[in-house]
């Protein structure tokens, strides 16, 4: 071999790297779950939520029809005294939330990396930070979708990204909610039974073409994904999904715990003692414990959710201040890892959120650093019953919603085509 089929040969052999790496890399990025997660210690609160000019709107979960008036906010805290240079990219995904096959252009009508320019700083608190808020840009068409917020123009050093849902209305669904027909779980369990009506969408392929996604609470971590209809009605272009094995059950669980922690100069609900020093605030809650033997009592909880406030005289938003929370529950040991979750950390079972056993005082313990505000919360066993600290009860008050997805034989993507959210009374 001569020095230029040497050359001729090297030179192939770096085409062929540099094309496996991108491959590799695509492939990674089609692999990736987008999730509500926060990836960077410097990132506080984050809220998505729709503009509906009324009370409480962040608590509204950000799922909106498609081609309406509505947008989405996105609002956030950066625990940083001065203003970083941010970047926010959309991301449209599968049904199963990873990253579709759309070209940016097919869903966006701008280039996709938006600057985020609107910011203020905290006013008056011991934690300093900078707060920032974006309009979501309108979307072309109907699906999952993630926004993903970086630094300095690097897309691949993510701070934090979030999940938001365009939907049309195409389909007509008719849920029934009941306690469980599997006699060992009625007590605990409820049951979500429905009809679809797909009249509005051209398929010959009805059982395979569409797929559900069962929500609790607008929690993502413990949806019932993979349903599969019990049967189709041709001439009325319907489907049904009665299951009889549990397969459509959630476990009823409890009414929330929860917190107030507006303001520190005394203590709010479920609050035992507020400790302020330079350092910053300390908040310590009231000792809880187990509620496995409980009677079920009605109480009216937020269903998981919290929104950010102050109650001190004259305070804005941005006075609002960042309180370590100090979450004590008084129980034995068990061999399963004990976390504490909500919405405020995304349902998270991770370090942040894991709680251990303080042998002195005999209880479960974790301190979780929040924001001003109310909190919804519950106790989390991972093991075969998480809810043994709560208590699971079928006449408890939760939210539900369901979302269905389509995607015809020569489609791309998946697309979001009905969508009904209902509330269980019993």
């Amino acid at each position: 071999m001569n020095a230029i089929q040497q050359k001729q040969v090297m030179m192939r052999l770096m085409i062929l790297c540099v094309v496996l790496g991108m491959n590799s890399y695509a492939q990674a990025q089609s692999d990736k779950l987008y999730q509500n997660e926060v990836f960077h210690e410097d990132v506080g609160v984050v809220q998505l939520y729709p503009v509906l000019q009324v009370g409480n709107e962040e608590m509204e979960e950000p799922i909106i029809p498609i081609g309406q008036t509505t947008s989405l906010l996105l609002k956030f805290d950066m625990l940083t005294e001065e203003y970083d240079n941010l970047q926010a990219k959309i991301v449209h995904c599968n049904a199963d939330w990873t990253q579709s096959a759309l070209n940016d252009i097919e869903f966006l009508y701008d280039y996709n990396a938006f600057d985020l320019r609107d910011f203020d700083y905290s006013v008056n608190t011991l934690t300093l930070y900078v707060n920032y808020w974006m309009v979501m840009p309108k979307v072309k068409r109907s699906g999952n979708y993630a926004v993903v917020v970086y630094r300095d123009n690097r897309p691949n050093e993510v701070l934090f990204t979030r999940r938001f849902v365009v939907f049309e209305q195409l389909v007509g669904l008719t849920p029934t909610l009941r306690s469980s027909t599997t006699v060992r779980y009625r007590l605990n369990n409820q049951q979500i039974d429905f009809a679809m009506n797909y009249s509005s969408i051209s398929t010959n392929n009805p059982m395979g073409e569409f797929k559900v996604v069962l929500r609790q609470n607008n929690r993502w971590d413990n949806a019932i994904v993979g349903l599969q209809p019990t049967s189709v009605n041709r001439a009325s272009n319907t489907l049904e999904y009665r299951h009889f094995n549990a397969e459509n059950n959630f476990k009823g669980g409890n009414e929330f715990r929860f917190f107030d922690i507006r303001v520190f100069n005394f203590r709010g609900m479920n609050v035992a003692n507020i400790r302020k020093d330079p350092r910053g605030i300390d908040a310590y809650l009231v000792t809880d414990k187990s509620r496995t033997n409980a009677v079920y009592s009605q109480v009216r909880d937020m269903n998981g959710t919290f929104f950010i406030g102050t109650n001190e005289s004259g305070a804005s938003y941005l006075e609002s201040d960042y309180i370590r929370v100090h979450f004590d529950l008084k129980t034995s040991p068990v061999q399963e890892d004990v976390y504490v979750i909500g919405a405020f950390n995304n349902w998270k079972k991770d370090k942040g959120s894991i709680l251990k056993y303080n042998s002195q005082t005999q209880s479960y313990q974790a301190e979780v650093l929040l924001k001003q505000g109310v909190y919804d919360y519950m106790y989390w066993v991972d093991g075969p019953n998480p809810y043994l600290f709560e208590g699971s009860y079928y006449q408890t008050q939760n939210d539900y919603d369901i979302l269905v997805y389509y995607r015809g034989f020569t489609d791309l993507a998946d697309r979001v085509v009905g969508y009904a959210s209902f509330a269980s009374e019993f």
